[in-house]
């Protein structure tokens, strides 16, 4: 995206924007110098000096009736004229340097010796003649008597060194504040800024967006044919037949397709997520550009993290899957983990990308940035699931779970204990034969008293010699077992 603080440090995002700077009108000083307010301005100036009410902005002294002033431009004509961000703002130059911000009244001497400098440069320049100055203006009034000549450049020396540069620098900053408020108005207000914004914003979107969907795509693709390319290869390696081939493969591409299908709604859920986060990066770098300039690691520095964050923070205000405290932490710590690994995979390939310059160089670096990526990952998710700190922490932050929480955990508990004494009670052998069990299933299946049921599986468990943890029939005493699990 085109910043005005971009282009002015050469950086564009487009090239017809650096082609049209690049190809703008040459600067003609009479077209600055005879502007209206120019004229206008001199006018006023001319009577203020006859009235002797003048006064030099450079210097702060009052012009004498003899003394020679110039209309300066305190930013000049020329860096107005060339500014990169003047041409992008497509703001009239002459208007620019016209304003009554922008003019002033100094001596003659002044203002031909700055001539199109900027004023920081200009300030810097008299401060290291200052010295010679001093010395030149000592000789010439040391002289018993001077030539015409002489007193003009004794004149000169005496008004360049009576140049205030605190004045100067202060009325360079009023002015220059004055231009910048007006171009940076006149552009992030424009309907220019405003497209090109969105459609930088739109498009970084979209490209995000599909990155994500076409990689848990590919990843579903690549389970698929992961369960089917070593069964093919088994079928047919020891007698090929092209027919029989083709037909396993297009069996393993309508796969892939089905599969595809059934997880088309997650696909769209990345889709969408992807383009939140590139949405929000493609802002959050402009952003950042209207103050400095970004370089491309930033960029995708940014653009990756916004990814996670995204995820994380989807996670955190909407909890789909209802985790306490302590689980929904370290998930989110998990996303942002990720995120960190990856932008420190970015960071390596942009270190390792300048000094492998040989061939074949960037594919290396890229390689090794990914296999960071991968370790860094591996051993951030082993920390937060594993280690005794973030267990403690863990724990710590799951004291906060409601009553209802808990609940839902104590009763997932108990199932989990049921079904695994089901378990147990599956693995008996039951010594009876098929049709007798099949009797005894039909004579519970007709049964529809719960009542008679639960004494018909009494009966059948002390014919049976089966051991239970609890009174078969005593409501507390199965309480009594559910309160102990």
């Amino acid at each position: 995206m085109n910043t005005i603080h971009n282009v002015r440090q050469g950086v564009y995002a487009t090239d017809a924007e650096r082609q049209r700077y690049e190809q703008r009108e040459a600067y003609d000083s009479h077209h600055y110098h005879s502007h209206k307010n120019y004229k206008a301005t001199n006018r006023e100036g001319k009577k203020a000096h006859e009235a002797g009410t003048l006064t030099d902005t450079y210097t702060g002294k009052h012009f004498a009736a003899n003394d020679k002033k110039n209309l300066d431009h305190i930013i000049s004509a020329h860096e107005i004229h060339n500014d990169p961000g003047r041409v992008l703002a497509e703001c009239n130059g002459a208007d620019l340097a016209n304003d009554s911000s922008n003019l002033t009244f100094t001596n003659e001497s002044l203002n031909k010796a700055k001539k199109a400098k900027t004023m920081e440069a200009f300030v810097q320049t008299l401060q290291e003649q200052h010295a010679a100055t001093t010395q030149e203006i000592a000789r010439l009034r040391s002289q018993p008597a001077l030539s015409e000549q002489e007193q003009k450049q004794l004149n000169k020396l005496e008004n360049k060194a009576a140049a205030d540069f605190k004045r100067m620098k202060e009325a360079d900053k009023q002015a220059r504040a004055k231009y910048n408020g007006t171009i940076n108005q006149e552009y992030y207000t424009s309907s220019k800024f405003a497209m090109n914004v969105a459609s930088a914003t739109l498009n970084n979107a979209f490209r995000m967006g599909t990155r994500q969907m076409l990689g848990l795509i590919l990843a579903e693709t690549w389970f698929e044919f992961r369960e089917r390319i070593p069964v093919m290869y088994e079928k047919h390696h020891r007698a090929f037949n092209a027919g029989d081939f083709l037909q396993d493969a297009t069996e393993a591409l309508r796969a892939v397709w089905l599969r595809v299908q059934f997880k088309f709604s997650t696909f769209l859920t990345s889709f969408k997520d992807g383009a939140i986060g590139g949405m929000l990066s493609s802002i959050t770098t402009t952003l950042f550009n209207l103050f400095f300039t970004t370089k491309k690691m930033m960029v995708k520095l940014i653009r990756e993290m916004w990814n996670n964050l995204v995820q994380a923070f989807k996670l955190m205000i909407f909890n789909p899957e209802g985790l306490a405290p302590g689980q929904l932490a370290k998930a989110v710590s998990k996303l942002v983990a990720a995120g960190v690994a990856v932008a420190a995979g970015v960071v390596i390939n942009e270190a390792l990308a300048k000094i492998l310059v040989f061939p074949f160089g960037p594919e290396l670096a890229a390689f090794c940035s990914a296999l960071a990526t991968g370790i860094l990952t591996l051993v951030m998710n082993y920390f937060l699931e594993h280690s005794a700190l973030m267990k403690k922490v863990w724990a710590f932050l799951d004291t906060f779970k409601d009553k209802y929480q808990k609940a839902l955990e104590y009763y997932q508990q108990v199932n989990a204990e049921l079904d695994h004494y089901l378990l147990k009670l599956s693995a008996l052998e039951f010594a009876i034969d098929t049709s007798e069990l099949a009797r005894f299933t039909l004579h519970l299946n007709v049964i529809n008293n719960e009542i008679k049921r639960g004494l018909l599986l009494r009966d059948e468990v002390e014919r049976r010699n089966i051991a239970l943890p609890f009174e078969a029939g005593n409501t507390r005493s199965v309480r009594s077992w559910l309160s102990k699990l």
